[in-house]
């Protein structure tokens, strides 16, 4: 058997570029994922996934004129890309490049799981924002849920290590992307919690949770229930940090507070030193000028109070203050006595008036209190007969509507077995059981027959 032929990277590539030119066009639908912004050349790139694969989709310019209208979508959008497959050599991948792009019916499966978990959440409370906790300002000790390697904990050790180099940081490490990550993130947020929450010797203040930027398979862990409910449950004020600027992640609505980025989210934690030492600053400003102008104003009453009589003769000041003090006490002593001398006449006028009509007035009070007696007796009899007379009348009335009133004049009331009143022999059947009930007492009868 012959040796195969040595070919170079760039041979082997040009050889699989050819079989895959040989496709056939093909239409595939998909769910949309991982789209970004036009480039300068207006260029699309996306993926389109289902729940096995996913196939990169290239989407130029000029494919876009040809095409005439492009709906809009976006990404957990279903669409139906027709086109050709070709590989990107520098990169080595295949991909899909699109002739023409439409929508599918409905929304894909992705997004409709993320809403649907959203509104689960939103209806439990989870997402309130009275729920939200506020971050320290200086925090201690703080907490990172994310894998141990990559961009992202490298960017939020970095920050946190410039802006606070003495700042303890605990890391949780844990996969944040595949099907086992959302697990392990949950079971890491919960572990943090039971040896570092409140109460505990060496408590943490804040949990950063989160992951580089990805597509929205690679981001999807962050929305599992599983990690929802554990970021809702952590007694320690969460951050959730997942992916760039416009990726949002379920973790984002039940966390505490929402970063960009992990790197927004060691900003958001630690203050700039140098935007502290300038508050620093500006506070002393304020505080110098606000004692300069307080030891002016000190300064300025301490010298009216030097010019003033009392430091200049206080021998003087308390003599004329005493001599005041004095005419006030006499005009108070001549004030008190006039109106103790108006208080002894007064009462003793009215000593006088009670004399000169003590004679008469208690037998002129006793008639008016026997007049009055009279004709409240007087009120009250006629009262009683009125309402005796109406009371009779509304008895004679209820006397002749009482049902029984009518059976003491020979008549019957006939009830089936079920107790309810019969009123036509179609109510009952032939053996059916009656009671008849009289004026005294009831009978037990049966039917015969109508």
């Amino acid at each position: 058997m012959p040796e195969p032929a040595i070919l170079s990277v760039s041979g082997a590539t040009a050889i699989i570029k050819d079989r895959l030119d040989d496709l056939p066009r093909m239409t595939v639908e998909g769910e949309v994922s991982n789209l970004r912004p036009p480039n300068a050349s207006g260029h699309l790139y996306f993926t389109l996934g289902d729940a096995a694969a996913r196939l990169n989709v290239t989407f130029f310019a000029f494919r876009q004129k040809a095409q005439g209208a492009v709906p809009p979508f976006a990404n957990g959008g279903k669409v139906r890309v027709t086109g050709k497959i070709s590989l990107y050599a520098p990169h080595g991948s295949y991909q899909l490049n699109a002739e023409r792009l439409e929508l599918a019916e409905g929304p894909g499966d992705l997004l409709q799981r993320f809403e649907a978990l959203k509104r689960k959440l939103f209806a439990e409370g989870l997402c309130d924002p009275a729920r939200k906790r506020p971050l320290p300002r200086l925090p201690r000790r703080v907490g990172i849920v994310t894998a141990p390697t990559g961009a992202a904990i490298r960017d939020i050790l970095n920050i946190l290590g410039r802006r606070y180099p003495n700042l303890h940081i605990l890391i949780a490490p844990c996969r944040v992307q595949g099907p086992e990550a959302a697990a392990e993130i949950a079971a890491a947020v919960a572990l943090l919690n039971r040896a570092f929450g409140p109460g505990s010797p060496e408590p943490l203040d804040a949990l950063i949770v989160g992951r580089g930027g990805g597509s929205l398979e690679d981001l999807w862990p962050f929305n599992e229930e599983v990690v929802a409910r554990a970021v809702a449950a952590s007694k320690i004020p969460v951050i959730s940090a997942v992916g760039h600027e416009p990726d949002v992640a379920i973790t984002d609505f039940v966390a505490d507070l929402r970063a960009p980025t992990p790197s927004a989210a060691a900003e958001l934690l630690c203050g700039r030193k140098e935007d502290f030492e300038r508050a620093l600053a500006d506070a002393k400003g304020r505080l110098l000028k606000a004692l300069r102008v307080a030891w002016a104003a000190a300064r300025a009453e301490l010298r009216r109070h030097e010019a003033s009589a009392l430091f200049r003769d206080p021998l003087h000041y308390l003599e004329n203050r005493a001599q005041r003090l004095d005419a006030q006490e006499a005009r108070l002593s001549r004030a008190l006595e006039g109106a103790l001398a108006a208080a002894q006449r007064r009462a003793a006028a009215g000593e006088l008036a009670l004399e000169r009509a003590g004679a008469g007035a208690l037998p002129r009070a006793q008639r008016r209190l026997a007049d009055r007696a009279q004709r409240l007796a007087f009120a009250l009899a006629q009262g009683l007969d009125r309402r005796g007379a109406a009371l009779a009348e509304r008895a004679a009335k209820l006397e002749a509507l009482n049902p029984f009133a009518v059976l003491r004049r020979g008549y019957a009331l006939a009830t089936g077995a079920d107790g309810h009143l019969l009123t036509d022999p179609a109510q009952t059947r032939p053996g059916d059981p009656l009671t008849l009930t009289l004026a005294k007492g009831a009978l037990r009868a049966t039917v015969d027959g109508p």
